[in-house]
């Protein structure tokens, strides 16, 4: 029995994100789960035709950093959505309209420290905290010791 139908990945389109998507699509495969990659604008100050644009754009983005590696897993379950707003809102909005099971982000928006640093991190991010207080679902963060480049062996 899967744990997880429904997954949703927030991304700021960082590499950072890159790795901890990684991880995501690697969960979403074993769990056989329908994968949502949201990506916020945050609050825009345009007319809706120009807000409409920059979501096209948006989206063809995330399909340009994502789209190969869904494709080279072979995996088609999954929708991007991009909006406009406030970020923690859309994404805990998303989570409880789509009843997703577990929201998968990273500790902030880029690496939280170099190579060879102490592991000692400082807080998370702020849209990272925020989810983890708003969410309707668990949130799991993935730690930077998953990622490539980061740990310390």
């Amino acid at each position: 029995m899967n744990m997880y139908k429904k997954i949703l990945f927030p991304t700021c389109l960082t590499e950072f994100c890159s790795h901890v998507f990684d991880f995501t699509l690697r969960t979403a495969i074993e769990e056989e789960a329908k994968l949502w990659i949201y990506h916020g604008l945050g609050r825009v100050n345009m007319s809706g035709e120009e807000v409409a644009k920059e979501i096209e754009k948006a989206e063809a983005r995330l399909f340009e950093e994502y789209g190969d590696k869904l494709k080279r897993r072979g995996f088609t379950n999954y929708a991007i959505n991009v909006t406009d707003g406030d970020i923690v809102s859309e994404i805990t909005k998303l989570a409880r309209n789509a009843k997703v099971d577990v929201i998968i982000m990273g500790t902030g928006t880029r690496p939280p420290m170099p190579a060879g640093e102490s592991a000692r991190v400082g807080p998370l991010g702020k849209t990272t905290a925020q989810t983890l207080l708003w969410a309707p679902c668990p949130v799991l963060v993935v730690p930077p010791a998953l990622v490539p480049g980061l740990a310390r062996r």
